[in-house]
């Protein structure tokens, strides 16, 4: 590091055609180019660390994008992150509201009491008419251990429609139950996605600043200081 003094200016009595005063205001006024002690230089930008990027995107996917600057990446992970959860809902309470027209179909043409059923219990109602016949086939397979008590389980169809339209209804329900499934698995790989790319910008950041910052340590700084009787312009360059 080397100090060039430019100027030196001797102020004292009558001799002095230079009012110090004026010269040091002019010097750390913002149009002078001068500073007090340096030129002034922009903020340098937050950094976040790579395990601080990754942690809040795995949380809330966006998150570590928005705080790295990327906001277009951050908009886009959001928005997905938002539709999964829509999609998720939406099947979810769509295969809800079919599992409640089956079970009500089934009480009301098949004589069926809904409590404290299984889902191998409905599966069964829709693929034989009544009791009888469904006893009867575990029976003919030597299949003891599935065989329904009549007394809590009993059920008998009082048309084909209608138990081809539990049965639908039943299918239908269970198809809208796997997709909301899928769509949590979804929501999850878009967590762990969001903190990898959250990651991954946040090292190329960090990067990035390294030659910005050596290049900044290069370049010359002005000031003005004061010893005494004298004013000095100062100019300053760092290698």
């Amino acid at each position: 590091m080397f100090s060039v003094a430019a100027i030196g200016l001797v102020a004292g009595g009558a001799e002095a055609q230079v009012d110090r005063d004026q010269i040091a205001a002019l010097a750390l006024s913002p149009s002078s180019g001068f500073g007090g002690d340096s030129i002034q230089t922009e903020a340098p930008q937050r950094k976040i660390s790579i395990g601080g990027a990754f942690l809040r995107s795995a949380v809330i996917p966006g998150w570590g994008q928005r705080a790295t600057g990327s906001h277009a990446a951050a908009r886009n992970f959001f928005v997905a992150e938002a539709g999964l959860w829509l999609g998720m809902i939406s099947f979810n309470v769509h295969g809800n509201w079919l599992e409640d027209d089956y079970r009500l179909l089934a009480s009301e043409h098949a004589e069926v009491d809904t409590r404290d059923k299984s889902a191998k219990y409905y599966v069964d109602i829709g693929n034989f008419v009544n009791i009888e016949e469904y006893n009867q086939s575990r029976l003919q397979r030597r299949d003891v251990a599935a065989l329904y008590d009549p007394a809590t389980h009993y059920w008998q169809w009082d048309s084909e429609p209608n138990r081809n339209r539990f049965a639908e209804l039943r299918l239908r329900s269970d198809r809208a139950f796997s997709r909301s499934e899928l769509f949590v698995a979804a929501i999850l790989a878009n967590h762990i996605i969001s903190g990898i790319h959250a990651a991954w910008l946040a090292r190329r950041q960090g990067a990035n600043e390294k030659p910005s910052q050596e290049g900044a340590s290069s370049s010359p700084q002005f000031g003005v200081t004061s010893f005494g009787n004298e004013i000095r312009l100062t100019a300053q360059v760092k290698f």
